[in-house]
């Protein structure tokens, strides 16, 4: 039993909605579509996201400079981001990745082929960001721009980049000025870095944060921004076997993980530096049959309110399962990174963030699976159930795998008196649980269709939408308690209103 008595018109605590600042997208080629556009609309709309940060504006598909001598062309790229400006979301643009002309070498990556390496001419990189941030401000405005995130490449410590880390700086460095050059006041930051690299003692610290800010002190450059990506599951090369091994950390890795980044970034030579975590998720698995379940809802739940305050975004890999990183999903649920399947269905994680998007900025209580807000509609009271993996060793690759690597856990009862309230009251409940808000199951009874019928898309997308209950209650000398009992991995958001 969680016992918590909340003062309703108390002072509370303001609270960043720092997790919705930013959520990830996979390829810039991809948003040329209309069901990528679609998802990503409903999520802008339904979550509340501000910033988009995307793959390859570079690469051939995008077309902005396809060969040395010929013309610049961001017919593409302004098309995504005309659109992404019209839902109200800003573009963080992660230069990458190269034309193919411009590669070193061989390094290929994705199905898409994309170019992971140096360039083979530092003066091509910089005429190619310096002449695609000139036309951005022309079509946009400096103001406008003034207000979006600059990110040379994308986690240069792994396989995505091909060279050493002294050709990342060089890229960097070289990023910065054709940034810079344009506009002084457009922000520029990095690394990007992968997981978190474990030390001897069994620690995790940062992949090249430290080195990355020494070498920009030493060459004078600006960072105005750090970036890193805390995934609490990591996919080390094994030595022994040549094979890359599956680590799953514990329970409170993202805590940790982002405690100590905030005191690495405060510490160093940029301790003003905002901290973009832009890329996160329980798993970088491009098949975690996890990512469908409602574990993946109160993961993020638990993850996101523990780690309120310490970083400026923490964004989700990815909003939609409208992904080619790896081969397109082969089933409407295939454990894709999605909040959304590729039919926009929504998944228990949408509604994660969808319930974080209807609570206030004044936090009233914050811990142990109840959260409590205020804002100006009147009060949210946050419920969520989760539990670790009970077998972090077992496979995740199938649904039954999933299920096995998750375990059953235990009901939770909360008692939530909130007192300090009007004399009426508007009530309202929203569900998810294995029953309600979650379309999975459904999936499974109708066999489980790798293309389901128009008419199963629509009887899976009300099988996904929360259950929702409304009644008018009178609190008691402005006393309202509240019993709830939640099933494992369950949530509920309680919106309470003055009538």
């Amino acid at each position: 039993m969680s016992s918590v008595i909340v003062n309703c018109t108390g002072t509370g605590k303001p609270v960043a909605p720092y997790w919705k600042k930013m959520v990830c997208g996979d390829r810039a080629g991809l948003a040329l579509r209309a069901d990528y556009r679609n998802c990503l609309a409903t999520a802008v709309r339904e979550c509340g996201f501000q910033n988009l940060r995307q793959h390859g504006m570079f690469h051939d598909d995008m077309f902005v400079w396809h060969k040395k001598d010929g013309p610049f062309n961001f017919q593409y790229l302004f098309s995504n981001y005309d659109y992404y400006l019209s839902l109200g979301l800003r573009p963080l643009v992660e230069l990458s990745f190269l034309p193919t002309w411009m590669a070193s070498n061989d390094n290929r990556i994705f199905q898409v082929k994309c170019a992971g390496c140096p360039p083979n001419d530092f003066n091509d990189w910089h005429r190619l960001v310096n002449t695609t941030v000139k036309a951005l401000v022309a079509r946009y405005g400096l103001d406008e721009v003034r207000s979006w995130n600059f990110e040379p490449w994308n986690e240069p410590d792994i396989l995505f980049w091909k060279g050493t880390q002294a050709e990342y700086f060089e890229l960097y460095k070289r990023s910065v000025d054709a940034v810079k050059s344009v506009d002084a006041s457009l922000r520029i930051g990095g690394p990007a870095t992968a997981n978190f690299r474990p030390e001897p003692d069994g620690s995790y610290r940062p992949a090249w944060v430290e080195e990355f800010m020494a070498f920009c002190e030493r060459e004078h450059l600006p960072v105005d921004f750090v970036s890193t990506h805390p995934y609490p599951t990591d996919f080390p090369f094994d030595d022994a076997t040549k094979k890359h091994r599956r680590v799953v950390r514990d329970r409170d890795a993202t805590f940790h993980d982002l405690t100590l980044l905030r005191q690495v970034v405060e510490k160093g030579p940029y301790p003003r530096a905002a901290i973009h975590c832009d890329e996160w998720g329980s798993s970088p698995g491009a098949r975690d049959c996890c990512h469908d379940h409602l574990f993946s809802a109160t993961f993020l739940l638990e993850n996101i309110l523990r780690c309120e305050g310490l970083v400026d975004s923490l964004a989700r890999w990815v909003f939609s399962d409208v992904s080619e990183e790896a081969p397109p999903g082969e089933a409407e649920f295939h454990g894709g990174w999605g909040l959304l399947t590729v039919h926009g269905i929504r998944k228990p994680s949408f509604h994660a963030y969808s319930f974080l998007n209807r609570v206030g900025e004044c936090c009233l209580h914050n811990g142990d699976g109840c959260a409590v807000f205020r804002s100006a509609r009147g009060w949210q009271v946050l419920l969520f159930n989760h539990h670790h993996y009970a077998n972090a060793e077992a496979s995740w690759d199938t649904h039954a795998d999933a299920e096995k690597m998750i375990g059953t856990g235990a009901a939770r009862a909360f008692d939530v008196v909130l007192e300090g309230l009007p004399q009426r009251v508007r009530v309202t409940r929203h569900l998810v649980d294995r029953e309600h808000g979650w379309a999975l199951p459904v999936w499974q009874e109708m066999g489980s269709p790798d293309w389901p019928t128009i008419a199963q898309l629509a009887q899976l997308h009300e099988a996904a939408r929360p259950q929702v209950e409304t009644r008018v209650e009178s609190p008691v000398d402005g006393r309202l308690a509240l019993a709830e009992r939640l099933a494992p991995l369950a949530m509920m958001l309680i919106e309470v209103e003055a009538i």
